[in-house]
């Protein structure tokens, strides 16, 4: 009777063991799952935040590059304004020399007797289509369209 008491202790412990076994590790099982998954969140964010502070650096980089081109634009109008509004030797009209004006007037008559010589050319038929015409648009004759 002693060796089945001993059995029946046995197999009640292992039983005993076996819940406590698999209730412990359900509850480490899950808190290590949830831990890991916390802790890859963390990473997650981490990553995250650095990516937006460094967007945010490059953002307000390019907002003071943007505002110093546009100062500098500002200030090359302004300087522009001021050079066109002020009366400048070189914006005086230009004096020609007396023997300069008959040199571009000679220049005109000369250019106006070319123009009148063209006018003349065009009046006149080009050669290719001299009388008697001759190949395919040649006029055919009144007697032969009575035929």
């Amino acid at each position: 009777m002693d060796w089945l008491i001993g059995i029946l202790l046995l197999i009640a412990g292992a039983i005993i063991g076996f819940f406590l076994a698999r209730l412990y590790l359900a509850k480490t099982g899950d808190a290590a799952e949830l831990k890991m998954q916390i802790e890859n969140s963390q990473q997650q964010f981490e990553a995250y935040r650095k990516d937006v502070v460094e967007q945010l650096a490059s953002a307000r980089q390019l907002a003071s590059e943007v505002t110093d081109i546009q100062h500098r634009l500002n200030l090359f109008l302004q300087d522009s304004q001021h050079l066109l509004e002020q009366d400048k030797d070189w914006q005086q009209p230009l004096l020609f020399s007396e023997e300069t004006i008959r040199s571009i007037r000679k220049a005109n008559t000369l250019n106006r007797d070319r123009r009148d010589d063209s006018e003349l050319a065009d009046e006149t038929p080009p050669r290719d289509y001299s009388e008697p015409g001759s190949g395919l648009f040649t006029p055919v004759p009144k007697a032969m369209k009575e035929d």
